[in-house]
């Protein structure tokens, strides 16, 4: 049981919070084979991330532990549908305008089941070989995916006490996480609801800077003027913007009271 609390732990830091596990909605319609598997892979997706939002507030040890078999089963039945797709099949979803979609579906699945290495080799296949395809939601996702790896890999080198060198190179590095993800912010439209995903990844990320400092750096606290929290609070001003534009309401404000407490932000 402590290690399934632990893996939890491990779960929740590494996380943005709900808008973070995307709920993928791809529009397909009744027919062939290709498309059924395509369906499946979505509804146990979207099942998967949905459990996955519910951990991070979920009180009780052992749903949480419950829920937590569930995340990875369905992202799991998410690959094995998808990887059932033959090459006809194939075919019939670049027919329909869908081979990208599927394929940001399974390299996203891939991710949350930590198989980096055949996410990022999905990622690539997607990239090159859907063209036209791409909608600019999955392709924004599959620009910043490299970032969304690295803040795993980062709080895992957290976890396991490695060099804060190695931790500060993943996470603000010219080439590290938010750099990624700041890339996937720029291809496409600032007023795209995909950025209000992009932005909470990007906190996460700073999150993970701040625990890398308080854990490998003897309890170390963010100055006021450390341009990773300047940083932060700028995106948390357009996370602001963008909820109030797209989504005001209750919801909105409490997702900005979330990250303000989380990472020790001002309030926009």
């Amino acid at each position: 049981m402590n290690s399934q609390l632990g893996c939890i732990q491990r779960l929740l830091m590494k996380l943005p919070v709900s808008l973070v596990t995307m709920i993928m909605l791809i529009t397909v319609t009744a027919g062939c084979a290709s498309v059924n598997r395509l369906r499946e892979a979505q509804d146990s997706f979207n099942q998967a991330a949905a459990a996955e939002n519910t951990l991070r507030f979920d009180s009780n040890p052992a749903d949480a532990v419950a829920n937590l078999g569930s995340v990875r089963s369905g992202y799991a039945s998410a690959v094995l549908s998808l990887d059932k797709i033959d090459d006809y099949d194939k075919k019939q979803l670049l027919d329909d305008g869908l081979w990208g979609s599927a394929l940001t579906l399974k390299a996203l699945s891939q991710w949350r089941l930590g198989l980096f290495s055949k996410a990022l080799a999905t990622a690539s296949e997607a990239q090159k070989n859907s063209g036209e395809q791409m909608y600019p939601r999955d392709r924004a996702v599959l620009v910043a995916l490299p970032g969304l790896i690295k803040t795993d890999q980062a709080y895992d080198k957290i976890l396991n006490k490695k060099p804060l060198e190695e931790v500060l190179a993943l996470l603000i590095g010219p080439s590290g996480a938010i750099a990624n993800i700041q890339n996937a912010q720029l291809s496409v439209d600032k007023d795209h609801p995909v950025q209000v995903y992009l932005i909470q990844a990007q906190l996460a990320a700073y999150r993970n800077y701040m625990v890398a400092q308080d854990r490998l750096n003897n309890h170390a606290t963010i100055a006021a003027d450390d341009p990773a929290r300047m940083k932060a609070n700028e995106q948390l001003v357009e996370l602001n913007r963008l909820l109030q534009s797209q989504q005001p309401g209750p919801a909105a404000q409490t997702l900005i009271s979330y990250w303000v407490k989380l990472c020790a932000l001002d309030m926009p």
